[in-house]
């Protein structure tokens, strides 16, 4: 994969008349409203609890009831942290701005209009592992992370073009989406393959040991006498 990720610049704007059709056929989508989502997770714990004991009492137990609701918790702050899609700002910002529905960016604020139009990046929860970074630094970025791009600026003279970013820590690499379809076949086979590694890695590991720290410490001494011995031995 490509270490930097370059796209196709374009050369014209979209007409007004182009951005209309865009809009004509953007579904009608309910915009978000604007409520205390606070209020809504302290009230989750006891309604998921009364639900559960209603619908499944079979199933009804505290430590599941609580579990669920923690489950659904988690799912309420990630969606808070969402950004907002083109389709939930309305018809009026993907005329503006000539954003596909799914498009994520906030023209308007931080992203600015970089000619190109993104969704937010799906990523790992498991962090990134290069050797060759600190903990620190690795730990600001996922394992793996993707994110779809559209490249439509100046569409009448350059078209229109959706590509996939890859992300594998700091390496991205950019697929059409035939190209990522790809890449996903061969994520699942090695998937596989790595399940079957790690059970075998896993099965080694068990004869594993750590040294006694007494016998690294003589050994140590010992090499640096050895090193000072050539050293003095060649002045």
């Amino acid at each position: 994969m490509s270490t930097t990720v370059q796209l196709t610049p374009s050369t014209a704007q979209s007409t007004s008349a182009s951005r209309e059709q865009l809009t004509s056929e953007t579904p009608a989508t309910v915009q978000a409203e604007a409520f205390d989502v606070s209020k809504v997770i302290a009230a989750l714990p006891q309604v998921v609890d009364t639900a559960m004991r209603k619908a499944l009492p079979d199933q009804y137990t505290p430590e599941t009831a609580a579990q669920v609701a923690a489950d659904a918790i988690a799912r309420v702050r990630s969606w808070q942290q969402h950004p907002l899609t083109a389709a939930q700002r309305g018809p009026a910002w993907i005329a503006r701005y000539g954003c596909n529905p799914e498009c994520q960016l906030d023209h308007a604020g931080a992203d600015g209009e970089p000619g190109w139009h993104s969704t937010a990046p799906i990523e790992t929860e498991h962090r990134s592992i290069d050797d060759n970074h600190s903990t620190a630094e690795n730990q600001m970025l996922p394992l793996l992370g993707a994110q779809i791009v559209v490249d439509n600026e100046r569409s009448q003279a350059y078209g229109r073009h959706t590509y996939v970013w890859l992300h594998l820590g700091t390496t991205t690499g950019t697929l059409t989406a035939a190209q990522a379809r790809e890449a996903l076949t061969a994520i699942r086979g090695f998937a596989a393959e790595f399940e079957a590694v790690v059970d075998l890695a896993e099965a080694i590991a068990a004869a594993d040991f750590d040294g006694d720290p007494e016998i690294a410490r003589l050994d140590r001494e010992a090499e640096n006498a050895r090193i000072r011995a050539v050293t003095e031995g060649r002045g």
